[in-house]
């Protein structure tokens, strides 16, 4: 569906987070192998973060700031960051929103019965075969019926 298909088009716009878009279903299955790829990476990326994290902070317990170990687990961090920022950016540009890191959950702005839902779609799914309304949470989803 497309976004003139809304019941209130002018409205659901006013409401759309900035940056985020609305996507046709199938736009969203297409990209769900490469979203489904990076949220994978970033799951992995959060381990070793808060790994990197806490060496740090046990390192900072005895050296100084400016000791090169310090400075080495610092920019391997800094590394991190920047690389999870460039991963974050490919998931939103397909249209793709991370509803939650663990357990792994991912949305899209469409359009259901011509008004804004989110599809929804978690680990273990092989489809995005969900929705919910934009106002409800993952627990309030229902089954996407298609004609």
């Amino acid at each position: 569906m497309e976004v003139c298909s809304l019941v209130d088009a002018d409205g659901a716009l006013e409401i759309l987070p900035k940056g985020c878009r609305i996507v046709s279903l199938d736009e969203a299955r297409e990209n769900l192998p490469k979203a489904t790829a990076w949220l994978a990476e970033l799951q992995a990326m959060s381990d070793v973060a808060h790994d990197l994290t806490e060496e740090l902070e046990v390192l900072l317990e005895s050296l100084e700031a400016e000791d090169e170990h310090v400075v080495e687990v610092a920019d391997q961090l800094a590394e991190l960051v920047k690389h999870w920022q460039t991963v974050t950016s490919n998931i939103e540009a397909t249209g793709t929103r991370i509803a939650s890191l663990e357990p792994g959950r991912l949305e899209w702005y469409g359009v259901v019965d011509q008004n804004l839902a989110l599809y929804s779609w978690r680990f273990g799914e092989e489809d995005i075969e969900w929705y919910h309304p934009i106002d409800a949470s993952f627990f309030a989803r229902k089954p996407l019926i298609e004609a």
